[in-house]
Formats: C-alpha cells, structure tokens, sequence
C-alpha cells in the first residue's frame, strides 16, 4: 500500500481499513437487506459480547454502510431531472462498462424497465 494512504498506520489498522472499504463497496448492493439488518442487530444487541473496540468497530461500520446505502439510492428522492441523470449514467456503467466488457454476464437491456418500476 503507498506510504500516502498507509503513513503510520499499522499493519492491523491498514487490514481493518481495507475491510471497512470492502463493507462499504458491498452495501452498495441493496439485495442484501436481510443480511445488512442482521448485521445492525448483531451491533447493537446488548446480548452480543465482544471488547469495547470491537463493538465500537462494528457499529460504525454498519451505521457507515447504511449511510452509503442511503447515498447510493438518494437521487431517486430528488427532482425528476436528477433521478433520470443518475439512472441513465448507472445504466450505461452497467451496459457498456460491464456487460459489453465481459465484466458481467447481465445484460441490463431485457429488465432494466421492470427493475425500475420495482425499485
């Protein structure tokens, strides 16, 4: 890892970051629902027993994925032109960036419509 992002961060600090990232990319992923909610109770479930650091670590990063999940669904809770905008540029990334890449074998053309509708 650079020396501009690491600096004097220790090994373990430099492993929990990158978890941390991880985590956040995934709660991107809004399928998930029922996993990402029993990762909230598992944090705040005064039954669970774990360190002071370990149960600090673990809420903030739940409550880090949910703000992200909050991000990553906003524009469709603002003006129609900025709905439309972020869905358009969400569709060509899923279009041309993964599947005509070979990066995904779903083609968004066949169910984009009906996926929005349900959204």
């Amino acid at each position: 890892m650079s020396t501009r992002i690491s600096g004097n961060a220790s090994a373990i600090e430099l492993k929990r970051f990158r978890e941390l990232v991880v985590d956040s990319v995934m709660a991107t992923n809004i399928v998930d629902k029922e996993l990402r909610n029993g990762r909230w109770n598992k944090a705040f479930d005064k039954k669970h027993e774990e360190s002071a650091r370990e149960a600090t670590n673990r809420k903030a990063t739940i409550i880090i994925e949910h703000l992200i999940q909050a991000s990553d669904v906003s524009h469709t809770m603002q003006h129609w032109h900025v709905c439309r905008k972020w869905n358009a540029l969400f569709y060509r990334e899923c279009y041309y960036r993964a599947f005509k890449n070979g990066r995904s074998e779903n083609n968004p053309v066949g169910g984009w419509y009906k996926g929005e509708m349900g959204f």
